[in-house]
């Protein structure tokens, strides 16, 4: 089984019951180009994650800084259940990456979407921004949870001047009769890239 965003995480697993979800976000596919020579592997260019402060003399807490990581993470995710895989997924997306996964888990888990809807369900991040706004895809702006949101009292931010979609993520459902449901964004990015390989 395999799956691919056309960003980088990938989600695998084999017969033998090996699984990987694996985010190689290291911003943008190639980082910042440079290969360490001798070694093969790209350099990140995680800077682009940490915030400039309008006033220097204010202090953030994802101000550059040294000995510091940027608030960017990831949250490459394999959930088990009793001891069994039941589902590995992740995303790419700097600081939207978590919001991204706990919107999947939680629409597939908690709501019982099947994978493929939680996946492909429009979202929403809120990451602490100074104006308090949540930012939302525009299919979010339009659906009903938006309107009693902003009743609530929260503010959506319309997410186009991000890109206008968050997240690009792969999942596997590990299936109770033995079958493997494999499942890749169908719009963002352009879409990904969802199989299950058989030994020819």
């Amino acid at each position: 089984m395999h799956c691919e965003s056309p960003g980088p995480h990938i989600t695998v697993s084999d017969a033998a019951g090996n699984i990987v979800s694996y985010t190689c976000t290291i911003e943008f596919e190639g980082g910042n180009g440079i290969v360490v020579p001798g070694y093969g592997f790209l350099l990140n260019n995680e800077l682009t994650d940490f915030n400039i402060p309008p006033d220097p003399s204010s202090p953030h807490p994802n101000a550059v800084e040294p000995g510091k990581r940027p608030r960017s993470s990831m949250s490459p995710t394999i959930v088990l259940k009793d001891g069994k895989p039941v589902l590995a997924l992740g995303s790419p997306g700097g600081s939207t990456i978590i919001t991204t996964v706990l919107q999947i888990l939680v629409g597939h888990i908690d709501l019982g979407l099947p994978i493929d809807r939680a996946l492909a369900a429009p979202r929403l991040s809120q990451r602490n921004s100074g104006d308090g706004a949540t930012d939302a895809e525009t299919a979010f702006l339009s659906a009903p949870e938006a309107e009693g949101l902003a009743s609530l009292g929260h503010v959506l931010s319309d997410a186009g001047t991000m890109g206008g979609e968050i997240g690009a993520a792969t999942a596997l459902r590990f299936d109770g009769d033995g079958t493997v449901t494999a499942v890749a964004e169908p719009v963002r990015r352009h879409g990904g890239s969802a199989m299950v390989e058989q030994e020819r």
